[in-house]
């Protein structure tokens, strides 16, 4: 069905999922985040009377947010900004950031993401560590699936990536990058796809990779950048050398530009390349949707071994620290590159809001509709999307 276009079926549906999501927006608002944003404006006017430029600087906060995937999901959170840090990389602060989430779902969620610049910016280090005892839903591969084709299934999973980057000139970064992963499938729907076992990825598994990454990062600001770019590049290779019981290869190119318009009004872009070959589990198969990749489509709604899409970002400020966001994707998957048509991809977009909860590191809270072959998906979430 065209973007736009909504049959009295599916206008019905997005009418009561319009309703649940207005609900829990305004639970989410007055009961949730209120007291958080009234704490931490307290403490932010307090670092500002003390000169905390150079110092370093801890948040902890609850955390509260909805997504399609998710619903209503909740736990702590907390974010170490290394303003200290002699040797960080002029407007990229080291941080290192952790949490653990609790969903109406009943997923849990641990992460650790270290993110340091060392050796006066020469050395770039990234790590990411998480365990997962999650829900999803899978629907098949290609751009083909329909919504009658859905499937739930439980797993839990192991995650740890880690990237040490060499500063090349000024703003160029080439390092390693080390994935390793594993995955248990704890619960399939009975007589679907994945409990036939037929699936690659249905039975618990390691995956296990090394290779190579290229960053060029010119933002402003690495929470909300206003002008600069970033290219990401990477070329993995997993393979039983390397302990893995999946054998593929996997290359990503993502590109995002960001330019000043009018007065502080910021337009943002994104393109991306995501291309697996070999035997890719299913989990690890490039996907669509969530709340980063084309917001409106429930996240891995659609996957194949190629995925490619671009999607565009207009940002607004409005009054003290509100702003908004407009926002449109446009993207696909297959199974090769030849097969992407651009009349046989997907279209959504939708509409946001943005509350600046950290004035010093640009930090915000966001709150975005997006809209999709007549669903509604309702993100609420730290950090923008790209």
């Amino acid at each position: 069905m065209p973007f736009g276009q909504l049959a009295g079926g599916s206008w019905l549906t997005l009418k009561i999922n319009a309703s649940r999501a207005a609900f829990f927006c305004v639970l989410f608002v007055c009961f949730f985040l209120s007291p958080v944003f009234g704490w931490m404006q307290e403490k932010q006017k307090g670092e500002e009377k003390a000169g905390e430029d150079e110092k370093n600087q801890l948040l902890v906060l609850p955390i509260v947010y909805y997504t399609p995937e998710t619903k209503i999901a909740g736990g702590v959170g907390g974010i170490y900004y290394l303003r200290s840090l002699k040797d960080r990389q002029k407007g990229h602060t080291s941080t290192l950031f952790m949490d653990v989430i609790y969903t109406q779902k009943k997923q849990v969620l641990a992460e650790l993401t270290p993110d340091l610049y060392l050796n006066k910016g020469k050395l770039h280090m990234v790590g990411y560590l998480a365990f997962k005892d999650y829900a999803e839903k899978f629907y098949g591969f290609g751009s083909r699936t329909t919504e009658e084709m859905e499937e739930q299934f439980s797993y839990r999973s192991f995650e740890l990536k880690c990237s040490v980057r060499k500063r090349i000139g000024s703003l160029f970064y080439v390092g390693i990058q080390y994935d390793f992963g594993y995955t248990e499938i704890t619960e399939a729907e009975p007589g679907g796809l994945l409990d036939s076992g037929s699936i690659l990825g249905s039975e618990k598994g390691i995956q296990s990779g090394l290779g190579i990454n290229v960053v060029q990062d010119s933002r402003d600001n690495i929470f909300f950048p206003t002008g600069g770019a970033l290219l990401q590049a990477s070329a993995m290779v997993f393979g039983p050398a390397l302990a893995s019981d999946y054998d593929f290869r996997r290359v990503t190119l993502d590109f995002r530009q960001y330019f000043t318009v009018f007065s502080h009004h910021v337009l943002a872009f994104q393109q991306s390349l995501d291309a697996t070959s070999g035997n890719v589990p299913f989990q690890l198969l490039p996907k669509l949707g969530g709340p980063s990749i084309m917001r409106g489509y429930y996240q891995g709604r659609f996957r194949d071994k190629k995925a490619i899409f671009l999607q565009m970002e207009y940002r607004v400020p409005l009054i003290w620290r509100l702003a908004a966001v407009g926002f449109v994707g446009y993207g696909g998957v297959a199974d090769r590159l030849s097969s992407f048509k651009l009349d046989k991809l997907k279209i959504s977009g939708g509409l946001g809001i943005r509350f600046r909860v950290n004035r010093k590191s640009g930090t915000n809270v966001r709150l975005d509709f997006g809209f999709a072959e007549g669903n509604l998906g309702v993100y609420a979430m730290i950090n923008e999307a790209f």
